[in-house]
């Protein structure tokens, strides 16, 4: 497209306005000055761009093992997208059980309130993104609370979703998602009150806890002790299902409170934290950097790094701010006086020290 608009990347309206707007929304021209785009350029990048072009893809390898696909949009389309979160964000209140994409609220949050549980079940929703299609995005706009023009909820729909469906990798598809599953929280909320459970949920990764010292057969109908096959119960298998979305059993997980609890992988038997394998994985790297140098570890990096997706153009700078990144989430976790976390951080920084020494005296 010629004379390309120089797009701003973020709105500056308040969460008010913007929830305003949305809702009186009539026409796709109203996407587009809602989200100060100009409307040809709307039109361009959702219908008459070749898909291939509009996002990037790559791979990323799953700790099960195999790789997840994600698209990443291109830089324009990126801009809207980004734009469309923020106008979704502004509508949505995110309810306390959840815990991903909600401001303020994070994995930490999400396990805190598991600790110290007689039992915990975890469960994943299978191929979250991909089973969110174009038909329940556009639904959702079309139904209440919003109601919205056809017109209007078609073009929200092809802005965020990628051959029909929600892309992992665009900036829309956590809200929408979140939005998606609304209902089913609500459903979640009332099956744990009413069977004294706690309910949260960090995306595709949904935990129920209790200090009850029965499990109810509505959530658990069979299991088989010391970490066997656990036969979810028909009520909660409903609640999935009738929203349009599918358990994956192989990540099903029912850990009583004389077993390893884990939450959105961390340790919540007691208080929450770290596993003792992150921690040794962060003393190994640190190790090697002071023994055979920042080359050596650096190189190690890119190769696992490699394994995942696509090289990163600057070798140094993303090794650095990715092991500076665990020791301080070991911190947010552990606390910073904790004596681990300041052997860390005090190990890490005298090492960046030696090698800015090095580069000076080269």
């Amino acid at each position: 497209m010629k004379n390309k608009a120089n797009l701003s990347p973020l709105l500056s309206d308040s969460c008010e306005d913007l929830e305003k707007k949305f809702r009186e929304l009539k026409s796709p021209r109203d996407i587009a000055k809602l989200l100060q785009v100009p409307y040809e350029y709307l039109v361009y990048y959702i219908y008459q761009i070749h898909p291939d072009s509009r996002y990037k893809e790559f791979h990323v390898l799953k700790k099960s093992g195999g790789f997840r696909i994600v698209h990443s949009p291109k830089r324009s389309l990126k801009i809207i997208q980004r734009k469309l979160s923020q106008v979704l964000y502004a509508i949505y209140q995110p309810r306390p059980s959840i815990h991903g994409f909600a401001a303020s609220r994070s994995i930490i949050t999400n396990a805190k309130l598991h600790t110290k549980k007689n039992f915990i079940l975890n469960l994943d929703l299978k191929d979250f993104f991909d089973s969110i299609n174009f038909g329940r995005v556009r639904g959702l706009f079309l139904a209440n609370p919003y109601k919205l023009d056809q017109s209007v909820a078609t073009v929200l729909a092809q802005t965020c979703c990628f051959n029909g469906k929600l892309p992992q990798g665009a900036p829309s598809s956590p809200i929408v998602s979140n939005l998606i599953c609304a209902k089913m929280d609500s459903e979640f909320q009332r099956f744990a009150k009413q069977h004294g459970l706690l309910y949260t949920r960090y995306a595709d990764d949904i935990t129920l806890s209790s200090n009850k010292k029965e499990l109810p057969k509505e959530l658990v109908a069979s299991y088989e002790k010391g970490g066997g096959k656990v036969v979810l119960g028909n009520e909660l298998r409903a609640i999935i299902e009738n929203n349009g979305f599918q358990i994956n059993l192989d990540k099903v997980r029912l850990a009583y409170k004389t077993q390893r609890q884990k939450v959105t992988g961390l340790i919540v038997n007691k208080k929450v934290n770290v596993t003792r394998i992150y921690l040794r994985n962060v003393d190994a790297t640190l190790h090697n950097w002071e023994k055979y140098g920042l080359k050596v570890v650096v190189d190690k990096y890119k190769s696992d790094y490699a394994k995942r997706r696509t090289i990163p153009n600057k070798e140094v700078s993303p090794f650095l701010d990715s092991l500076r990144g665990k020791i301080e989430f070991i911190g947010s976790i552990r606390g910073k006086d904790d004596h681990i976390y300041q052997k860390f951080i005090q190990r890490f920084e005298k090492l960046r020290h030696r090698e800015e020494i090095v580069q000076l005296d080269d």
